[in-house]
């Protein structure tokens, strides 16, 4: 009887573990699709939206899910395993970003450009959703609804954990 090289053996269960489990594989995007974002905190009734905050300054929240361009968002590779975040309002001329400001956690819609806060990495959890963090501030930070205890729709970097609010639901609606 011959002996089974564990050394093979092991290879070869990363091999199955990577092709069918979601967490090993890397997301994939259609690039001229657009896609709905939710939490399981929150579920299908809230999506992440703009809104305008007047002088051409452009905030995420998120807000009552609906037939707005402001809640399609195409995801755009950008090489290295990041993609950028543009929505159908505002083009491609604006991408999700995170304000340097010393506190680096407001998430804002910027003059797209060449900046790694909007270089975000998706990756798949095991349930199925999605966690999104930056290039600029790493896997430490996770993109996470802020619970207020009254609105709950504020979206802010926040120390990566296993909160509902950074478990991202990425559907697509066109």
């Amino acid at each position: 009887m011959k002996r089974i090289n564990l050394y093979v053996v092991f290879l070869l269960v990363m091999v199955v573990l990577t092709i069918t489990n979601p967490v090993f594989s890397q997301a994939k995007f259609e690039p001229n699709s657009y896609y709905r974002l939710t939490t399981e905190w929150q579920g299908i009734a809230k999506s992440l939206d703009v809104f305008d905050g007047g002088n051409n300054n452009y905030f995420s929240l998120l807000a009552d899910t609906g037939n707005f361009s402001g809640q399609f968002w195409k995801i755009t590779s950008v090489g290295g395993g990041y993609y950028r975040l543009t929505t159908e309002y505002l083009g491609s001329d604006r991408s999700l970003d995170i304000i340097n400001d010393g506190n680096n956690n407001l998430p804002v819609l910027a003059k797209t450009g060449d900046f790694r806060g909007q270089y975000w990495k998706i990756t798949p959890l095991a349930n199925g959703y999605y966690r999104l963090t930056t290039k600029w501030q790493g896997d430490g930070k996770s993109l996470d609804i802020v619970n207020d205890g009254k609105d709950n729709n504020q979206p802010a970097l926040a120390k990566t954990g296993d909160f509902t609010g950074q478990h991202w639901n990425i559907t697509k609606v066109k």
